[in-house]
């Protein structure tokens, strides 16, 4: 009986897909500054662990499934469901209906839920698979942490912060906050929201805070721009030796109450590229690289990592994106990253026959470019990055890797961008 219900969820899963991924910084909120500071999500009202269990094989598919309870406070609310660690690629189902699907089991994402919650219980279920390009993900090296480690589900409001691009630069002898908050309406209605921001110095002092009324036109997205002078404070430019870091919190305010704390850190200076080089804050790098990837858990990778600094490791090359603790973990104990997308594409790496090699293919050029997109936008703000890999070591070149390029190039400014295998050609910085 229990295996005749799981073929018919199973025939009820595969009957629509929607593509609900969602581009964005990486972030989660709370509801006290206090635990934003702390990133303590235990008594945030909106936020919970996404803890699927086994429900059944069906062949070659593993069914994992949570009931989800949605109050009828959320119908004002965002609804997103955050993956990672899936070690294969996955379908996501809400109440018998596919909404999402991902080839890419190493790059964490977060999906856009709400249209398919109903009020009261719902049944979240991950259909594990193999997936359909296996040719992009050879030799990858072996997930480490635990199946589903670090899925979530959080609920936001939908007049709320839907991302941000923060940006501490120098000019002329100064420090200068460009922060950009894109702000969200989901209702069908113009509203006007309250955000506030607050902005500490590595040694805690304050430095500036306000709040801005900011309206927002129904169904779209505004950004409020906030320029602050910091002063002639150059001791506390970032870099791998002296990893100096602003704390900002981002919060909405409704009715005079503030809520929906979101904790940015930055790292003050830039990362730029030039003669064959990467600069920050106008100083050459002499990289001394190693591929690493995230231990288990932070305080194992945080022994590690400073272990490998000991060693005169300044640079990590991890294979693939990894959790988002990683890269705060990089940017407060000061070790440079090479971020690298998940494609690791080695068969048959000098056929330059359309369709020889993987990264030739046309036909795998959205799958190049979807990978691209969720590693860029997840971690962009993070100031240990230094340079982006569009691919692994031996991955071969092509029309792919063109696209990604040129892509990658026309967001990023000035953080280099390398395809180790492109031989000469045009589409590496190196």
């Amino acid at each position: 009986m229990k295996k005749l219900a799981l073929l018919l969820l199973f025939m009820a899963m595969c009957s629509s897909v929607f593509a609900q991924k969602v581009y964005r910084s990486q972030f989660t909120l709370y509801d006290t500054r206090e635990d934003s500071i702390n990133r303590d999500h235990t008594n945030t009202l909106n936020h919970m662990s996404y803890v699927p269990k086994k429900l059944g094989d069906i062949g070659a598919f593993a069914m994992y499934g949570m009931k989800l309870a949605v109050p009828a406070a959320w119908n004002d609310y965002n609804t997103y469901l955050h993956i990672e660690n899936t070690v294969s690629a996955y379908d996501i189902a809400i109440n018998g209906t596919v909404v999402a699907t991902s080839e890419d089991a190493s790059t964490p994402a977060d999906y856009f839920i709400s249209p398919y919650l109903r009020q009261g219980d719902n049944d979240v279920v991950l259909l594990l698979r193999r997936t359909i390009y296996p040719q992009l993900s050879e030799g990858k090296a072996e997930q480490r942490c635990a199946l589903f480690n670090g899925c979530y589900i959080f609920a936001q409001h939908r007049t709320s912060v839907y991302d941000y691009d923060a940006a501490i630069v120098e000019r002329e002898g100064k420090l200068h906050l460009e922060l950009d908050i894109i702000a969200g309406n989901d209702f069908n209605v113009e509203d006007t929201v309250s955000i506030g921001y607050d902005i500490y110095t590595p040694e805690r002092k304050l430095v500036d805070y306000a709040v801005r009324d900011f309206t927002v036109a129904s169904r779209s997205r505004d950004t409020l721009k906030v320029r602050v002078d910091l002063g002639a404070e150059l001791r506390y430019l970032w870099s791998a030796d002296k990893p100096s870091l602003y704390r900002t919190t981002l919060y909405v305010k409704r009715g005079g109450k503030p809520f929906e704390y979101l904790p940015v850190r930055i790292g003050a200076g830039k990362t730029t590229f030039e003669d064959g080089k990467i600069y920050r804050n106008g100083k050459p790098i002499e990289i001394n690289k190693i591929a690493y990837n995230a231990n288990q858990s932070r305080a194992q990778s945080r022994k590690d990592i400073l272990a490998l600094k000991s060693k005169g490791y300044n640079t990590l090359c991890p294979d693939s994106p990894q959790p988002m603790w990683f890269y705060n973990l990089c940017d407060d104990v000061g070790m440079y990253v090479i971020e690298q997308v998940a494609i690791n594409a080695t068969a048959e790496p000098n056929n330059r026959t359309v369709g020889g090699t993987p990264s030739n293919n046309p036909k795998l050029v959205e799958q190049y470019l979807e990978r691209t997109k969720s590693m860029y936008y997840r971690t962009r703000n993070n100031v240990c990055i230094i340079a982006y890999s569009l691919a692994g070591k031996d991955s071969g070149n092509g029309y792919c890797l063109y696209k990604t390029y040129q892509w990658l190039k026309s967001v990023e400014k000035s953080r280099p961008v390398i395809c180790t295998s492109a031989d000469g050609e045009w589409n590496s910085d190196f």
